[in-house]
């Protein structure tokens, strides 16, 4: 996808309205216990699952709609990520959150990053590894590079980072060392840092799709916190304000020219909405009867849990 920021804007000049169509769901996981922290790459759908006193990994496969245990033992395995053919977690049988990783090609598991240091909110992408480091009190943003097995620590002084998110080319995170939290990017190739944002209220949990960036943003609160999704474009170095619902919006996440987010303004019942950046339809997802958390999406595919399931949609014509 090479659509610049100048021609998303013009598309989105026209406003962002909810449709009046839903978009209907699926549901592909339930049962006892919770399911949380979807992920999606390709045709397959991994999650968190507590089924059996702990939290372990399952994966689903859409084409087959088939569903497979991926995690085994007595410790807890949590929010998994999805790459390609590899699927890695925060692992818990040393004592800590290490990380692991699991090859579907080659059906093996086996440790990827340990130390005695908890990891947390990792991000994944055919090359990199990204997470946060909890040390002394402190949360550090660390990068490791699978290749060269070598990791950098984004650290800029004291200040709390977190919420990273990696892309192709670039790797966003929330920053405080300007107090609130900023989002800043780090250039992959060329190893060069960004600032992105510089309000003085708090920018959280970027997502990272080619040269565009979407995040949080609370900017626009007046008494109470009224957070928005933000776009900016690496390229041409301009932002954008995507939603303006006096409701919250937050924890966007894009592909291609789709950005999904959770939306509370049907009576502050949280739910997933999809944005079209080309045509600035906004279409919420059908059937919400309970708040939804934490979407994930790839190409037209879109998964979210509500604590008790897994649930997949199909955002391909949410465009018309």
């Amino acid at each position: 996808m090479k659509m610049t920021l100048c021609g998303i804007l013009v598309s989105l000049l026209i406003g962002s309205v909810c449709g009046a169509d839903e978009i209907p769901v699926k549901q592909i996981a339930s049962g006892v216990g919770t399911r949380q922290y979807p992920d999606i790459y390709g045709s397959r759908v991994v999650w968190q699952d507590t089924r059996n006193g702990k939290a372990d990994i399952y994966l689903y496969d859409i084409e087959t709609g088939t569903e497979t245990r991926i995690t085994q033992g007595e410790v807890n395995h949590k929010k998994p990520r999805i790459y390609g053919n590899r699927i890695y977690w925060q692992d818990y049988r040393n004592g800590t959150s290490d990380i692991y990783m699991y090859d579907l090609a080659e059906g093996k598991e086996a440790p990827v990053v340990l130390s005695g240091v908890p990891k947390v909110d990792l991000t994944v992408s055919d090359r990199y590894l990204a997470w946060t480091e909890m040390s002394d009190g402190r949360e550090t943003l660390c990068l490791y590079d699978l290749l060269t097995m070598k990791e950098k620590r984004m650290e800029a002084g004291p200040a709390a980072q977190g919420f990273a998110a990696l892309g192709v080319d670039y790797l966003a995170w929330k920053d405080e060392r300007n107090d609130s939290g900023d989002i800043y990017l780090y250039d992959l190739a060329k190893s060069k840092e960004m600032r992105v944002t510089s309000n003085p209220e708090a920018q959280w949990s970027p997502s990272v799709y080619d040269s565009l960036v979407v995040w949080e943003d609370n900017r626009n609160k007046d008494v109470l916190p009224n957070y928005d999704i933000y776009l900016f474009d690496i390229n041409s170095r301009q932002e954008r304000r995507l939603t303006k619902s006096d409701a919250n919006q937050r924890f966007p996440r894009i592909w291609g020219t789709k950005v999904v987010f959770v939306d509370n303004s049907k009576g502050e019942l949280e739910n997933i909405h999809v944005l079209d950046l080309v045509t600035g339809k906004e279409t919420a997802l059908a059937n919400c009867s309970q708040d939804r958390y934490t979407p994930a999406i790839y190409g037209n595919h879109v998964v979210f849990s509500d604590l008790n399931g897994i649930y997949l949609a199909d955002i391909g014509n949410s465009s018309r």
